[in-house]
Parts: C-alpha cells; structure tokens; sequence
C-alpha cells in the first residue's frame, strides 16, 4: 500500500519545518484578523447609528443607513463565521484526527 504520508517524519514536514508551526500561522492569522476586525467593526457600527440619527426621517438616508447595518451584520457574521470554522477545524482534524500540536 502507498504511504500518501512518506513526507511526513517525526511530525515534520520536509522543507517546510515543523507541522505545528504552520498550524500555529493560522491560528495566529485568525486571531489577528480577529483581533483588527473587531474593533473596525465596532466603529463602523457606531457610524451606521450615526448615520439613523442624522437620517431625521428622511426616507432615503433611513434606508441607506438600514443597508449599512445590514451589510455591518453580514460582514460581523463573515468574521466570526470563519474564525469559528477555522477553530474547528484546528481543533477537530488538526489535534483530535491528526495528533499534531
């Protein structure tokens, strides 16, 4: 049977380093995303808030500040939905099928 794995010795990868230290780049590229986006996020939620108030009943800015919460909450749940798929898949295939670190 072909070992699809001959590349992989004592939990390294040749040529590329240590297994962990790729998985450790991605875990720290979802929490620095994280970590910027949140408070964007948070800002650009009080401008859309802003953005209702000012509107002053007038139709067309009550709608176009509707669209940017809309677009706000789309783009809050891009972030923490794949923050949340990238975590499980560390946790799940990375540590629990795989065994790495």
């Amino acid at each position: 049977m072909l070992n699809i794995f001959f590349l992989v010795e004592a939990g390294s990868v040749e040529g590329f380093g240590s297994s962990d230290s790729a998985m450790k780049f991605l875990e720290g590229l979802l929490g620095g995303i994280m970590y910027i986006s949140m408070p964007v996020i948070g800002v650009v939620l009080v401008y859309a808030g802003f953005m209702f108030i000012l509107a002053r009943g007038n139709p067309e800015k009550i709608t176009t500040a509707i669209h940017n919460f809309t677009y706000i909450l789309v783009g809050i749940a891009l972030v923490l939905g794949s923050y949340f798929i990238g975590s499980v898949f560390y946790n799940t295939l990375i540590k629990g099928i795989l065994g790495w670190t």
